[in-house]
């Protein structure tokens, strides 16, 4: 063999492989925290103010992580997921997954890596003042106003009022109770007026009633009714106008859920006096009353009742 085909070989045998994927290294190697686990608020969060927690990290790794938050008074939680090699978008106005955060609270605030459990940071932040989500949609009540509401309760009513300074109560310091007893599928309402003018970002396609309720009787339920003005006489007739139902039953573990219902699930009702006017669609340009009702699953006899807490109507999404 020539001189040169040697020296043509050995070249050829030496030269660099040019990868034919991406850097796994940089995909599955060791992760590091290329800056510390922090945030911008480190005198605490004044939510009154519409300040935000800004949290902040950058990574080595573009990595599947979850941030979350957990109220050491209030258990109030929510979190953040997301993919990233930073948290430069991450950031927290006071949303919240049920309850709501507490005023003169500590939240500690848990980062965790889907894939390197083995790093997990943790840092806390002080809140000052609870979060007022209302800007979300149309809050009905949230029952410090007691304008906004009404109680009417009935033969089979055993209890019906308000909870005034409840450090249980969902957001502010009061809530509903009510429960009631016997065969009946009605043990008293929660009766709230609305005003159709309030209703311009609300349609029933997209829309969704969003209210908290707790309870400790098993089989409790609640009926939700959407009362319209059919005929336009300003006043609610049975026989005359429409009504929109829809049952939904409570889970029996005292503690507070949040139920996100979509205004598409209304259905009209027929039963009793009940009519169709106008098609069996519901108009929200005629919608005068919403009832909250006590009810029951089934048709037992029992006690029945619940709790309930911040009703919001949130147009697009859940709130």
């Amino acid at each position: 063999m020539s001189r040169s085909l040697v020296i043509i070989l050995a070249f050829v045998g030496c030269a660099k492989e040019e990868p034919l994927g991406p850097d796994l290294s940089g995909l599955y190697g060791e992760l590091e925290l290329l800056t510390a686990f922090s945030h911008n608020s480190p005198n605490g969060v004044h939510f009154e103010a519409n300040e935000k927690v800004e949290f902040s990290a950058e990574f080595n790794l573009e990595v599947d992580y979850t941030l979350s938050l957990t109220g050491q008074s209030s258990g109030a939680k929510y979190s953040i997921s997301g993919k990233g090699a930073n948290l430069s978008d991450v950031n927290w106005g006071g949303d919240c997954d049920n309850v709501f955060f507490g005023p003169m609270e500590w939240v500690h605030c848990v980062l965790k890596f889907d894939d390197h459990p083995e790093s997990t940071q943790l840092d806390s932040v002080f809140v000052w003042e609870q979060p007022d989500l209302s800007f979300k949609g149309v809050l009905l009540t949230s029952f410090e106003d007691p304008s906004a509401f009404s109680l009417t309760g009935g033969d089979f009513t055993d209890y019906l009022e308000t909870v005034n300074n409840a450090p249980d109560a969902v957001e502010g310091s009061t809530y509903m109770t009510g429960f009631g007893s016997g065969p009946a599928t009605w043990f008293g309402a929660l009766r709230i007026t609305i005003d159709p003018a309030n209703l311009s970002n609300i349609t029933v396609a997209d829309s969704f009633l969003n209210l908290h309720l707790r309870s400790e009787f098993e089989g409790s339920a609640t009926v939700i009714k959407v009362f319209e003005d059919s005929n336009d006489d300003g006043i609610i007739n049975s026989g005359d106008d429409e009504v929109f139902t829809t049952k939904v039953p409570i889970a029996a573990d005292g503690q507070w859920q949040r139920m996100n219902l979509p205004l598409s699930d209304l259905s009209l009702d027929l039963s009793g006096n009940n009519v169709s006017v106008n098609g069996g669609l519901l108009d929200l340009d005629r919608i005068l009353r919403l009832d909250i009702t006590i009810s029951q699953v089934g048709t037992a006899d029992g006690t029945f009742g619940f709790d309930a807490d911040y009703i919001i109507l949130t147009p697009d999404e859940p709130f």
